[in-house]
């Protein structure tokens, strides 16, 4: 078991490097980063699932690097939701923007809902469609089915194709292991970046927790970074989410944070097994 953890931790740390050069070369003179090191991580022939879903890619190209010391991003995973529009107006009240990584998108009203985060200016990410873990991570194909379909319901309803994405679980979970480092490379290969978390809420909870309890999860450990992704949920379930959320706003605020969306050029938050937290 220890030497798996040692082999996936390296694997991540190779994941950031090769991340941190693509963002250097900068070159994505073709669809997919071309030339860069994103095109070389798959280098054998042509896999079966690389075939399916031509439409699946990232076409804009990667601009330079954020500089995002002293910043903080506010991400919210399984929306959008009957509270989503109330998260939307605390954030407009506070002149904040957020990212919002969904799941499903098949009622109108979930569609309106997509519609109202990226009209107000909020970063749309993929956080699966199902989000049933034993079947998106059956197999690197399983996957692309499952986001596939996200990825369509999110365009369909917003005109906009999502370009980041957060894996149900984190990048690294229980379900995954056997096949993380293909579906990580396939999806680097589309040109797609995700996005773990360092700063957890607590809100993934069945059990309830009070605002008071959130704000102060986040707060009393974002001193200890210079810059964090923080997780947060959106579901009917999580009206503390909502209560607590201005709090959490100010609080960062106080503390010398900037707050801002994600986008790919932000330098992605990547999990070693030591820093696994549940989704």
């Amino acid at each position: 078991m220890e030497g798996q953890k040692a082999a996936l931790s390296a694997s991540l740390t190779e994941l950031q490097t090769q991340y941190d050069q693509m963002a250097a070369e900068k070159l994505a003179q073709e669809r997919i980063w071309a030339g860069s090191v994103a095109d070389r991580v798959v280098k054998s022939d042509p896999l079966y699932y690389q075939e399916l879903y031509p439409d699946f890619y990232v076409t804009e190209p990667l601009g330079p690097a954020v500089q995002d010391d002293g910043t903080m991003y506010l991400t919210f995973d399984d929306g959008p939701s009957s509270n989503t529009p109330l998260l939307l107006t605390v954030l407009r009240n506070k002149n904040v923007k957020a990212t919002f990584f969904v799941v499903g998108g098949g009622t109108e009203k979930q569609r309106q809902w997509m519609r109202d985060i990226v009209s107000e200016g909020h970063t749309l990410g993929m956080h699966s469609y199902t989000h049933r873990y034993h079947e998106i991570y059956a197999s690197v194909e399983a996957f692309l089915d499952d986001f596939y379909k996200q990825f369509t319901a999110i365009k369909e309803a917003t005109g906009q194709a999502p370009t980041i994405f957060r894996f149900p679980g984190g990048s690294v979970n229980a379900y995954n292991y056997p096949v993380y480092r293909e579906i990580v490379a396939e999806m680097l290969r589309r040109g797609f970046v995700f996005y773990d978390w360092n700063l957890s809420s607590g809100d993934a909870s069945s059990n309830y927790i009070s605002p008071k309890k959130i704000t102060s999860n986040i707060l009393d450990n974002a001193p200890t970074f210079s810059r964090g992704i923080v997780l947060l949920h959106d579901a009917p379930s999580k009206d503390s989410t909502v209560e607590s959320l201005a709090g959490v706003i100010d609080g960062l605020r106080d503390q010398g944070f900037t707050l801002a969306p994600l986008t790919r050029e932000v330098r992605p938050m990547l999990f070693n097994y030591t820093d696994y937290q549940p989704d």
